[in-house]
C-alpha cells in the first residue's frame, strides 16, 4: 500500500518494558487504531519475545496498518531461553537513561525513510510512558508533538514529580539506616501539593534510600525534569478519584481516560 496521497495519521507508542506498562499502552494503541491511526507500537526486543511466546508466534499477524518495532534495552542477553521473567528494576532504569536513545531515534530515522518510499504514513505524534522521558528528546528533534501516558495513579506521577524538591526540603536521601526504623519515616510530607496527610513511609520504596546517587533516585530526578516538556499527559484515572491531585494539570495540558464503558466496549472489540 502507498500511503503518498493518504493523509493519515501515525502514531509511535512506546512503554516502560514492564508487563504492567505495556498492557496499558497496547490498549490505548487499540483506541487509537479504531480512530483511524496507523499505529507503531515499539518493544524491547526481550519483551517482544515475551510476547510472542505468550501469544504464539503468529499472534501479531495481519494487524493493518498496526506494526511492531523492536529495539535493544541495553542489557546482556539473559542466558538460556527463558523469557518469561520481569527484568531487573534498577539496572533496567539504568539502562534506559543511557542507551535507547539512540536506538529510539534510529527508529524514527528508519520510519522517516519508509515513509518517503510510501510504506508507511509519517509519522505525526509520539505517545510515551512517562518514564521512557527520552523520547522527549526525540520529539524535539523530529519537531514532532509528544503525548506522555501514565498508567499507574496520577498520585504516583506528582511524587515523582516533587522529587527534587523533597531533596531541598531535606527530607531525603535519609541521613543512614536508622532512619528506616527510628520513627523518622513517620515524618509528615507537606511539600507535594495535592497530597494531604501522608508520611514518608507512604511514598514509594525508592524514595527511602539512604544514597544520593541510587539509581531509582536519580531515575526519578530525571524524569520530573523532563516531563513537564511535554505536549500534554494522559492519566489511567477519573477527574473525580484524583481531583486534588491533577492540579498540574493547570501548568501541562493533560487529560484523564478512565475506564468507562464506552472505552471497555472499543477495548475488547
Amino acid at each position: 500500500m502507498s500511503y503518498s496521497a493518504e493523509k493519515k495519521p501515525h502514531a509511535i507508542l512506546i512503554p516502560f518494558p514492564l508487563q504492567g506498562h505495556i498492557n496499558p499502552m497496547l490498549k490505548l494503541a487499540k483506541l487509537l487504531h479504531l480512530r483511524g491511526f496507523h499505529i507503531t507500537f515499539v518493544n524491547t526486543e526481550y519483551n517482544h519475545k515475551r510476547l510472542l511466546k505468550s501469544k504464539g508466534p503468529n499472534s501479531l499477524d495481519g494487524f493493518t496498518d498496526f506494526n511492531f518495532e523492536t529495539i535493544p534495552d541495553g542489557l546482556t542477553p539473559m542466558d538460556g531461553d527463558d523469557v518469561d521473567v520481569s527484568q531487573d528494576i534498577p539496572s533496567l532504569c539504568q539502562s534506559i537513561r543511557k542507551n535507547i536513545y539512540q536506538h529510539f531515534c534510529e527508529l524514527l530515522a528508519r520510519l522517516h525513510d519508509s515513509s518517503i518510499a510510501g510504506l508507511v504514513p509519517p509519522v505525526t505524534c509520539i505517545v510515551s510512558d512517562c518514564y521512557m522521558s527520552f523520547t522527549i528528546q526525540a520529539a524535539e528533534q523530529h519537531a514532532l508533538p509528544i503525548l506522555l501516558f501514565f498508567p499507574p495513579s496520577a498520585c504516583t506521577l506528582l511524587i515523582t514529580l516533587h522529587v527534587p524538591t523533597l531533596i531541598e526540603e531535606g527530607l531525603i536521601p535519609l541521613k543512614d539506616e536508622s532512619y528506616k526504623t527510628n520513627g523518622y519515616l513517620d515524618t509528615k510530607v507537606d511539600c507535594i501539593p495535592g497530597l494531604h496527610n501522608i508520611r514518608l513511609k507512604d511514598l514509594p520504596d525508592f524514595i527511602q534510600t539512604t544514597n544520593r546517587n541510587d539509581i531509582m533516585l536519580e531515575f526519578g530526578i530525571d524524569v520530573a525534569d523532563k516531563v513537564r516538556k511535554a505536549s500534554a499527559i494522559a492519566f489511567n484515572t477519573y477527574n473525580e478519584l484524583e481531583s486534588d491531585v491533577l492540579i498540574f494539570g493547570k501548568k501541562i495540558p493533560s487529560v484523564w481516560i478512565g475506564l468507562n464503558q464506552r472505552n471497555l466496549s472499543l477495548l475488547f472489540m
